[in-house]
């Protein structure tokens, strides 16, 4: 269960970053690129509680499942290699070399990612809610976080 915590709780902490990206951006780079945009009506970004998500191509969704049954078979098939030294939610992916070499300051790490991870979803949530409540996308809605400040 805790490799299932560390993989959504990482998730969840891109979403966080990547929902008002969304926002705040999709709009210039889809005209950039000649396409639609993928917000709603009132420029939230695309959920089940929102709406938009018809807007979103299936290619995309099979994409997206491709991509995390090959992330997911992957992390079996090290899991099986490895045995006893496997190390929960390693995807091979470390380029700044964070990841400590004690199995001590692992776990640490890896609680502390699971702490950040549980703050994201709780936030990821935050936004979903309130944009079903005020019809009004996050990034309007609480603006002193995400428009500079001069």
């Amino acid at each position: 269960m805790r490799e299932a915590e560390i993989k959504h709780s990482r998730l969840a902490m891109l979403a966080v970053v990547g929902w008002p990206l969304a926002e705040l951006w999709d709009k210039k780079i889809a005209a950039f690129l000649g396409m639609k945009d993928a917000l709603t009506a009132s420029g939230a970004s695309p959920s089940l509680l929102n709406g938009g998500l018809e807007k979103i191509e299936p290619e995309y969704w099979a994409i997206v499942v491709a991509l995390a049954a090959l992330f997911e078979n992957e992390s079996r098939c090290q899991k099986e290699e490895m045995g006893k030294d496997y190390v929960l939610g390693d995807c091979g992916f470390d380029p700044l070399n964070f990841f400590p070499e004690e199995k001590a300051a692992q776990v640490e790490m890896q609680t502390k990612e699971i702490k950040h991870g549980r703050i994201a979803m709780m936030a990821i949530l935050g936004f979903a809610v309130q944009e079903a409540l005020y019809r009004v996308p996050v990034v309007a809605e609480t603006p002193a976080f995400f428009q500079p400040i001069f």
